[in-house]
């Protein structure tokens, strides 16, 4: 009768000492049909358009973050409606964005060939609901014609203003975006030899262009884009030598194509 105090304690201590390492391991182990998490991988879409920016996708690139690009620009107009102007050259394409931070940009475009320059400087602001995004933007610069060769001395000079819109969607490494933009120009001013006047039938609205442009981001953080449009403009926007006064609006098909670094 005397041992069997001693044994209730003895198998009262062996049950608390298997309670304790139980639950000890229940905190310590997870439970084996838990799966881990997978850790997710950032969309380059998404990883560019909130880095560096793309340069005609609506992005939102922090401030101080610098993107340029070099691409080509070919105008394709009917040779009746320009009795007969065959030449073909395309145009040489540079374009930049410098991030402001909290969806501004400063932008800057640059297209130039034998007879006609574009200069534009302006910001936009982005705005960004995967997968969809918007950018609005107005750009101000300078419109440059100008022949000093084959017997001509002559130069079209007007400031110019080019409001636009453009709506995006990404998909995996893909961005597409609709860019709709208005121009508008003057005053007009042109020279042949020593004499300047302005154009006689000169429009403040000058045309407006939409055009599809696809954005492949690349694993380095570089871009190759492509795209096709369409313009309407007055004719001395697009061939200023030929019809310096004429208000008549022309619809042409535009390609471009290019590699922002």
């Amino acid at each position: 009768m005397q041992g069997r105090p001693l044994a209730f304690g003895i198998f009262a201590a062996f049950c608390v000492i298997v309670s304790t390492t139980d639950a000890g391991g229940v905190t310590d182990v997870p439970p084996p049909d838990i799966p881990a998490p997978t850790p997710q991988i950032e969309s380059r879409v998404r990883s560019i358009a909130t880095g560096k920016g793309f340069l005609f996708f609506p992005s939102t690139p922090p401030f101080k973050s610098f993107r340029i690009g070099v691409g080509v620009s070919y105008d394709s107009i009917d040779p009746q409606v320009v009795y007969g102007y065959n030449v073909r050259v395309p145009q040489i394409t540079v374009d930049a964005r410098y991030g402001l931070g909290k969806g501004w940009s400063m932008k800057g475009h640059l297209n130039t060939v034998w007879v006609a320059n574009e200069l534009l400087l302006g910001g936009s602001y982005g705005y960004r609901a995967e997968p969809f995004s918007i950018e609005a933007s107005i750009d101000a610069g300078l419109y440059l014609g100008q022949l000093g060769s084959f017997k001509f001395d002559a130069n079209m000079l007007s400031p110019e203003y080019k409001p636009e819109l453009a709506l995006g969607y990404e998909f995996g490494d893909v961005a597409l975006s609709l860019r709709a933009s208005l121009i508008f120009m003057g005053p007009v001013r042109a020279r042949v030899g020593d004499v300047w006047g302005g154009l006689d039938n000169a429009k403040v609205f000058a045309g407006h262009s939409e055009m599809l442009l696809v954005e492949n981001a690349l694993r380095s953080g570089a871009v190759w884009y492509f795209g096709l449009g369409v313009l309407t403009t007055r004719a001395y926007y697009q061939v200023w030598l030929l019809f310096p006064d004429s208000p008549a609006l022309y619809t042409y098909a535009r390609a471009v194509a290019g590699y922002e670094f």
